[in-house]
């Protein structure tokens, strides 16, 4: 008597496009070995799959309308019996002269199974990764990192760019969720240069700003903090009085509480080190407080351009950044992943294009 642990009859388990039976059934007939003999070898493949039964397996790797998703009795053991059916496979394919798989359908796969825990979908990825180098669509080095806009746009990251005058290159959706900001707002100049920030057309560092709430108590001290590393890292540019900088400085002297805040900056040591992450509060509109390290680095291949990066200080703003990420993709909030200066430079004036570098 077949004996399993499914859940059978739940949507997990239904395969009601019938894509994850077919996908599996077209390698078990490349492969040509009975479904007996893979159901003997899967516990080589993966951890503590426990018993299952020959009926079921068989509607895993079924193309039609008996095909069933690979299931189990727990999230944990459906995403370990997924990824130990898969490995067999690739293993197969490793020491085969004919291919039993490629990557489009492990992809196709992996998008059926989104669902499963994260250890096994991170699995997934790996197992997708090696069959790209084996097959020769990805080289084994890091010259993919090379085409750092190409990257901005494929990888999750909490981040943005800048040139050496502090103009914001580049940011992603997800540091734009973050922060709070809308597309709209990349309209107006002063959100292309970090010591503005601006939304809905107000710099953040003036009192009633929709940003200016983002750093709590602590916005004064920020701000002028801020302003200090602009002027520490700005200072060859000022002593060689480079044109697009000092066309920078009248534009942000333009802003409310700019020529303020320098005053007050000028008259300071600077107080934060270049050299360390910054530990940086985000007050969001939400009520959460999440604490965040900003940790720069320098992007080959470019005009000295520094990567910004958020990483959360804690394990509660980490998985509340997954939230938030997610809520970004799903929402329909932005029409991309990652946005470029270029993109809207046709809502500034000439001056404000040479200042911003973008002439």
């Amino acid at each position: 008597m077949n004996t399993t642990n499914s859940n059978f009859g739940t949507p997990d388990f239904q395969d009601a496009d019938r894509e994850s039976g077919h996908i599996i059934a077209e390698w078990l007939r490349r492969c040509g070995v009975e479904r007996k003999t893979i159901l003997e070898e899967m516990n080589d493949f993966g951890e503590s799959i426990g018993e299952i039964g020959e009926k079921s397996f068989k509607q895993w790797t079924s193309d039609g309308e008996s095909a069933r998703r690979v299931s189990g009795a727990t999230p944990e053991l459906r995403g370990d019996r997924l990824i130990a059916l898969v490995r067999w496979f690739v293993h197969e394919h490793a020491h085969r002269s004919r291919p039993v798989m490629n990557t489009t359908e492990l992809r196709r796969l992996m998008g059926l199974y989104e669902d499963l825990p994260v250890k096994n979908r991170l699995q997934f990825r790996r197992i997708l990764h090696d069959l790209e180098v084996q097959s020769g669509e990805r080289e084994a080095d890091f010259s993919f990192a090379n085409d750092w806009k190409g990257r901005l746009a494929d990888w999750p990251v909490f981040c943005f760019v800048l040139d050496p005058y502090w103009t914001i290159r580049a940011s992603t959706s997800y540091e734009m969720a973050l922060a709070g900001y809308s597309e709209e707002d990349m309209k107006h100049w002063g959100w292309w240069h970090r010591l503005t920030g601006s939304s809905q057309g107000t710099p953040k560092y003036v009192t009633n700003s929709p940003r200016y709430s983002l750093r709590g108590p602590y916005a004064e001290v920020y701000y002028r903090q801020q302003l200090e590393r602009f002027c520490a890292a700005t200072e060859p540019l000022q002593k060689e009085g480079d044109p697009r900088y000092q066309a920078l400085l009248k534009l942000l002297d333009s802003t409310p509480r700019f020529h303020e805040l320098w005053m007050a900056s000028q008259k300071q040591s600077p107080t934060v080190s270049q050299s360390i992450g910054i530990p940086v509060p985000f007050f969001r509109q939400d009520g959460t407080l999440l604490w965040m390290l900003e940790v720069s680095t320098m992007i080959p291949n470019t005009p000295d351009y520094t990567l910004i990066v958020w990483v959360p200080l804690n394990e509660d703003a980490a998985e509340y950044q997954g939230e938030i990420r997610r809520k970004a993709d799903q929402s329909g909030r932005f029409s991309r992943k990652a946005f470029f200066i270029e993109e809207f430079s046709q809502y500034f004036t000439p001056e404000q294009r040479f200042a911003l570098g973008v002439e």
